[in-house]
């Protein structure tokens, strides 16, 4: 009798950090000669949206990758955590027939379950109009489901954020899918939402923009903060709509306001880098296509709501400063990004 060999992955306690999936290291396991790849979660007990989403995109890459000849299979568990990723749509997500499915579970107070929205349905409802409406109708309904009120400083700062990250994914990903999970904790007035796209990543590109000279990975996601260089061409900029146009702001502002009230995160092809507060964390992870994660302290998000006038003003500045460079060099981004930030501390780790 021929022998069937499994290969066990097993998933830790907690997914409470992205080191937490990075440390499985998915990315570099070979399933050529396994029939059988068992996941098993029974020992899983809590998770928060950035490892959880992580983890999900791995493993559907895996199955991609292997799937025609291996068999990929789940152990739940009878935890807290595993009927939380029933109700939230994770274990569908990942592939498996069990729980709900992405959007089926309505929101409530403190979370958003997975959603996961096709990007070329959002271009064919759009059809020659803009597509930046779209996402703001769905970001108001997000940040509702978050915030549990349609008005208020943190109901638009909220909104705000969801809006131009999913913007982000939709117009300049060049992928077919984005997905978001979010949480809000009003008792510690905190905010994470996370999204995952399955596009070519920043640093693919703008390897092709015409304002950078870019070469590197670690290079790409720091252009890709800077004010206007993450928006679409000169030439399709000429005929974009007049409020929805395309300007690259979006990163920016969001990448500043969550710097200096929690956290910015980026995670794209081989690296990660962290903003928060006045330090730049630079990771060397891996990640296909981009994962964006925004943690907000909305204690005062009025003050935060304020401010996003002045930091497009600000950035409005800056970009013409820039452009002298033009087309921009790694050095020239890398002072405006660290005149950005009371100092320019990098971490690696």
């Amino acid at each position: 009798m021929e022998r069937s060999y499994e290969r066990v992955i097993s998933i830790p306690r907690e997914l409470r950090l992205a080191e937490h999936v990075f440390a499985l290291k998915l990315d570099h396991i070979d399933l050529s000669f396994v029939d059988v790849c068992t996941f098993d979660f029974r020992n899983c007990e809590f998770g928060e949206p950035l490892p959880i989403l992580l983890l999900a995109d791995k493993i559907k890459r895996l199955a991609g990758n292997f799937g025609g000849t291996c068999k990929f299979r789940l152990l739940p568990g009878k935890t807290a955590f595993s009927s939380f990723a029933d109700h939230v749509g994770l274990f569908r997500y990942m592939g498996w027939a069990r729980g709900r499915e992405p959007g089926e579970a309505y929101g409530s107070t403190g979370y958003l379950p997975i959603e996961t929205f096709d990007i070329l349905d959002f271009k064919r409802k759009a059809g020659k109009g803009p597509i930046g409406e779209l996402i703001n109708d769905e970001a108001t309904r997000m940040a509702v489901v978050l915030s549990q009120t349609d008005e208020g400083s943190t109901f638009d700062v909220l909104q705000y954020a969801i809006r131009e990250i999913m913007r982000n994914a939709a117009e300049h990903s060049d992928g077919t899918r984005a997905t978001i999970m979010a949480q809000y904790w009003p008792t510690r007035y905190e905010a994470e939402i996370v999204v995952i796209d399955n596009g070519v990543g920043i640093p693919n590109n703008l390897y092709e923009n015409e304002y950078v000279d870019c070469n590197n990975a670690r290079q790409a996601l720091k252009f890709a903060l800077l004010p206007g260089i993450s928006g679409v061409s000169l030439e399709k900029r000429i005929n974009q709509d007049e409020f929805w146009g395309n300007s690259g702001f979006g990163l920016f502002v969001t990448s500043r306001i969550c710097a200096e009230n929690g956290l910015f995160r980026l995670i794209s092809d081989r690296q990660g880098l962290s903003l928060v507060g006045d330090r730049q964390i630079e990771h060397d992870w891996v990640h296909h296509a981009t994962c964006v994660q925004m943690r907000l302290r909305t204690r005062k998000s009025t003050a935060i709501q304020a401010d996003i006038p002045r930091l497009i003003e600000e950035g409005e500045n800056q970009r013409a400063a820039l452009m002298r460079h033009y087309p921009i060099q790694a050095s020239a981004a890398s002072k405006m990004l660290a005149s950005q930030y009371r100092r320019m501390n990098v971490y690696r780790n």
